[in-house]
């Protein structure tokens, strides 16, 4: 009997040193905590089994103590390997009170069995001898410490049997026989360890289990679980993928189609026939040598509703190349070409009118353009006047109701050859074939769009321009802009509302960037010059001050009139610019003046710009003090219509330049808009009458009584007047009788450059 324990576990100490070589060889996860367990098992069956050939006592007690303590750690390894196995624990991170104690435990435990190699507290051994005198075990003493020891196996046998269990009836049953099985194992360990400590037998039969129980371990470790885990997967994992697969033997034969197949083929017998027809199907429409592996795209009929899927067909096949099964993958992708579809429209087209947007419409009309040769075609930009006050008066809904209905007017042109969108906020784009366009009905669709603010009694006005296409390869993007440009050409007449384009339109917007273009290098470079026209004093004829004008001299172009330059610096924004030069070139002359004893005025002209692009109160202050001028010989002009863009914070400014001793003139009263309102709220020194109506061949009574109505105005608020635009003596006589103070235009003198306004000066001055 001996002889046969002790050969069984000398074969289990081999097994389980060939068991730890391929653990730590595996390098998985679990590879560390086998190979400890398997080491473990053999040390310990290795400890024990030395006992029976050694006759020293001491050496039989740390045989002793080496054994307890590996039958010790194998139990905290095998907990560990438990809780690993199936990757349901917590990950570890500090260790719990309670394990810290039970560590400390171990560690007092192991001290103790060490020490008891020479104590004997807590174990002693008896020799027993056969009849004949020979040695045949050692009899094992226990005494209370022991118990320490016994208490610990209990405690982590108790552990690991919660854990199995815990994990038995947790995981799903994949993992559930495993557990089950190595329970038992380990339940029988110990039970066999237990009649052991509690019996006094020669043999430990536990340890002749460690061996299965590391097999087993092994085997769930590195094959078993991952093998049968492995077809549970793929069994899983077709019936649940979202794709449809139908599986066919080399013959044909359908054997297996998962849940989403038989949704599309149907289940049974028909589900399988209906699929190998379908196969049958892709069979007879491609070759066979295309048909090992192929996709495409294909619309099925799957009860009332017809779907879209991309379909792959393979061929598996052996080493010798023989076919041994194939399947068809059908992924449904309906939805998804659908939401392309929705994405791709959105992309495309305006959210509120649900027309091209700018690009799309551009890419539409060249596709048009390019395909119809043989037909000529308009490209149509519409523009609502002042839409900006829609949507601050009423409201983003109801501008938004009028982008909708503006959309809608197209709709009555809407043709294969048509395209329409919205370029940006209140401009639309069309292209529409010559022969289908008419001008009454674009013009009508103002009506269309009036509907939506027609309750607020507010009047809305498109502008229309027209391009006719000459040339189809040219930019459609160009084509607009010449679209657009004939509407800025109507702007703000109320009556004409369509023009078409023509090439005086091009040439005007080459002239006007040229102008923006050239200016900053033509300021820098002293291109434009002051010229002055003199401003005469009505009793005496003598030169009083003048006005500084800007005169364009280029060496390119010659003298470029005001007219040319003026607008457009305006409204491109860079007036401001010209201003500020003007303004210094004054200041530099009235600084020249004052040494020279010349006491006249220069009056500089102010625009809107001015007031939002510098601090016009610092700027004019600091030229002021910069030349050591008198204010009161810098006149600033200012019109009407400037200061009643924003009259609370002009006339606000105006009032600090007056107070520093600026004289302030308002210019151009009588030419166009003028309100006695702006006189009373704002403070003047100078009333400055644009003389333009006297101009007529008849001059009416009722003209002459409301110049003087204005002249006597004037005076009873303590203003000056001038008058600009003389250019007769009637006029002349007129004035002086009518008590005209200042007189300025051609009549005296035209704007003369400085040195020549000079010279004029020391003639006299005057006429």
């Amino acid at each position: 009997m001996q002889k046969l324990y002790i050969a069984w576990n000398a074969i289990s100490i081999i097994a389980l040193i060939f068991f730890t070589y391929f653990a730590a060889k595996k390098k998985t996860r679990l590879s560390p905590l086998v190979a400890a367990m398997c080491a473990l098992a053999a040390f310990c069956i290795l400890t024990y089994l030395a006992q029976f050939f050694t006759c020293n006592e001491r050496l039989a007690l740390t045989l002793c103590a080496l054994h307890y303590i590996g039958e010790l750690f194998i139990m905290f390894i095998i907990f560990v390997f438990v809780i690993s196995m199936a990757e349901i624990s917590k990950p570890l991170t500090k260790p719990s009170i309670s394990t810290c104690v039970l560590y400390a435990v171990a560690f007092i435990d192991a001290a103790s069995l060490i020490a008891n190699i020479w104590t004997r507290h807590a174990l002693s051994l008896s020799p027993v001898f056969y009849a004949d005198g020979t040695f045949n075990y050692w009899d094992r003493n226990f005494y209370w410490p022991i118990y320490l020891n016994l208490a610990l196996q209990i405690i982590m046998c108790l552990k690991i049997v919660a854990a199995l269990l815990t994990r038995t009836f947790k995981l799903p049953n994949f993992y559930r026989n495993k557990f089950i099985t190595i329970s038992a194992l380990f339940t029988l360990v110990i039970v066999l360890s237990s009649v052991y400590y509690f019996n006094a037998f020669k043999f430990e039969f536990s340890i002749l289990l460690y061996l299965p129980l590391a097999a087993y371990a092994f085997q769930i470790a590195f094959w078993g679980i991952n093998a049968a885990l492995l077809n549970t997967m793929i069994s899983l994992v077709s019936e649940n993928i979202s794709h449809a697969v139908a599986c066919f033997a080399n013959r044909g034969e359908c054997f297996y189609l998962n849940r989403e197949a038989r949704s599309i083929f149907g289940v049974g017998v028909t589900g399988r026939a209906t699929a190998e027809g379908y196969r049958n199907k892709l069979k007879n429409q491609y070759p066979e040598k295309m048909f090992n592996f192929l996709t495409l795209t294909q619309t099925m009929q799957v009860g009332t509703i017809t779907r879209t899927f991309d379909c792959e067909y393979r061929i598996l096949r052996d080493a010798k190349k023989r076919e041994v099964v194939s399947y068809i993958k059908l992924v449904d992708t309906t939805e998804e070409l659908a939401r392309l579809e929705q994405e791709k429209f959105r992309s495309e087209h305006d959210p509120v009118t649900n027309l091209f947007n700018r690009s799309a419409f551009f890419t539409r009309a060249s596709e048009i353009l390019r395909a119809c040769k043989d037909i000529d075609f308009y490209l149509i930009a519409t523009n609502i006047m002042d839409f900006k006050l829609v949507n601050n008066l009423f409201g983003e809904q109801v501008g938004d109701e009028v982008l909708r209905l503006q959309a809608a007017s197209f709709s009555t042109l809407n043709q294969n050859m048509t395209a329409f969108g919205r370029i940006s906020g209140d401009k639309f784009a069309a292209l529409v074939p010559k022969e289908a366009f008419d001008p009454k009905t674009f013009l009508q669709n103002n009506n269309i769009i009036q509907q939506a603010v027609e309750k607020y009694h507010y009047k809305l006005q498109n502008y229309i321009g027209v391009y006719e296409i000459s040339d189809k390869f040219e930019n459609v993007k160009f084509m607009y802009d010449k679209a657009a440009m004939t509407i800025d050409s109507i702007r703000g007449d109320m009556e004409n509302t369509l023009a078409f384009y023509d090439t005086s339109l091009m040439d005007k917007q080459i002239h006007d960037k040229r102008i923006i273009s050239e200016f900053d290098e033509a300021l820098a470079s002293g291109q434009f010059v002051m010229f002055l026209q003199p401003q005469i004093d009505a009793a005496t004829n003598k030169i009083l001050g003048a006005e500084a004008l800007a005169r364009w001299i280029s060496p390119e172009h010659g003298v470029i009139p005001p007219i040319d330059f003026v607008p457009v610096l305006e409204k491109s924004g860079m007036i401001h610019k010209l201003d500020h030069y003007m303004w210094e070139q004054a200041a530099k002359k009235l600084a020249d003046w004052k040494e020279k004893g010349i006491d006249l005025y220069i009056s500089i002209n102010i625009s809107a710009k001015d007031f939002y692009y510098c601090d016009l109160y610092s700027l004019l202050t600091g030229l002021v003090e910069k030349y050591k001028i008198n204010p009161q010989r810098l006149n600033i002009e200012i019109t009407e219509t400037v200061l009643m863009q924003d009259i609370n914070a002009h006339r606000a400014i105006l009032q600090k330049l007056r107070s520093y001793g600026f004289t302030i003139e308002m210019d151009d009263f009588g030419s166009g808009y003028s309100s006695l309102n702006t006189l009373k709220n704002v403070e003047m020194n100078t009333l400055k009458i644009d003389m333009g109506f006297l101009r007529a061949s008849n001059v009416s009574q009722r003209i002459k009584d409301i110049i003087l109505s204005i002249i006597s105005m004037s005076k009873t608020l303590g203003m000056k007047v001038i008058t600009e635009g003389v250019e007769t003596k009637d006029q002349v006589d007129f004035l002086k009788e009518a008590n005209c103070d200042i007189f300025q235009g051609f009549y005296f003198s035209k704007p003369i450059p400085v040195d020549e306004f000079e010279k004029k000066l020391c003639e006299g001055g005057g006429n």
